[in-house]
């Protein structure tokens, strides 16, 4: 059994897989709250561990005081040139955040397609991932893929706060999540011609992130010659996903647990 950990900037998660890649328990909290929680061999029952944390060195710190008394492995993953099939295209393939590469590696193993991968947390992070063209046979091959680059902008929450810090009169972010939504309709939350200030702002974060997810669709259909699929994972996927709705014919799914997934497959391609 396997403890995977994704430490991300906010909250971290993890999940116990079993031999055949099945979740048998897991959970999640926020970061500052890690030392509380129960990651015990004896509550969760695995025997080896893998982590990708993106959180900085103190939460690693946090981690180790929990996992290390009970001396079990721990592998703390580090991106590379490739894994698991997939080729890294950065230019410093170990400076790629953890996070990203795993996902990646778990959107390819369940795709097999053409693929943009987005995590929408406190950052999003919108990567491109093609099929490895084999160039004597000029055709895409059925099981190699590169990750051909990406983006990172703030999170809805994280860009909807930065116009309250940077202004005077913006309303603040806890104003704008609290705004009122029992006198208008669903659908004026987000429609782009907005009517109150707070509106505005969240409606220009969501189609900023979902318009950056677009662009880098019609990128990446124009390199491979496919439409790509939309992947999405993260704490707002549903809503950007349901914006995305609205104005792609992309085929889009929400994967619960990507990065996690991406972790198990990489601790076994190391065993």
């Amino acid at each position: 059994m396997l403890l995977t950990i994704d430490a991300g900037n906010t909250r971290t998660k993890w999940a116990v897989f079993s031999g055949n890649g099945e979740i048998t328990q897991q959970g999640s909290c926020f970061n500052d709250a890690l030392l509380k929680a129960d990651l015990t061999p004896q509550a969760l029952g695995y025997q080896r561990v893998i982590i990708s944390n993106v959180a900085g060195v103190a939460h690693a710190d946090k981690l180790e005081q929990l996992l290390t008394p009970y001396d079990l492995p721990i592998d703390w993953v580090k991106a590379s040139a490739q894994a698991c099939n997939v080729t890294n295209g950065y230019i410093e393939p170990e400076t790629l955040g953890t996070d990203r590469w795993a996902a990646l590696i778990a959107a390819w193993h369940m795709q097999h397609a053409p693929c943009i991968v987005v995590n929408a947390g406190t950052a999003v992070t919108i990567d491109a991932l093609a099929q490895v063209t084999d160039d004597a046979l000029t055709h895409a091959t059925d099981d190699k893929a590169e990750f051909i680059g990406g983006m990172i902008l703030p999170g809805l929450n994280l860009m909807q706060a930065s116009l309250g810090i940077a202004t005077a009169q913006l309303p603040k972010h806890n104003a704008i999540q609290n705004f009122n939504t029992d006198t208008i309709t669903e659908n004026a939350i987000t429609d782009i011609f907005a009517k109150s200030t707070a509106q505005a702002i969240y409606v220009g974060a969501l189609h900023a992130v979902s318009g950056a997810i677009t662009r880098m669709a019609e990128a990446l259909k124009n390199k491979c010659g496919v439409v790509p699929l939309i992947v999405l994972s993260g704490g707002n996927a549903a809503i950007i996903n349901k914006d995305l709705a609205e104005t792609v014919t992309n085929e889009t799914v929400i994967v619960d647990n990507l990065v996690l997934t991406g972790l198990y497959l990489l601790n076994c391609s190391k065993q």
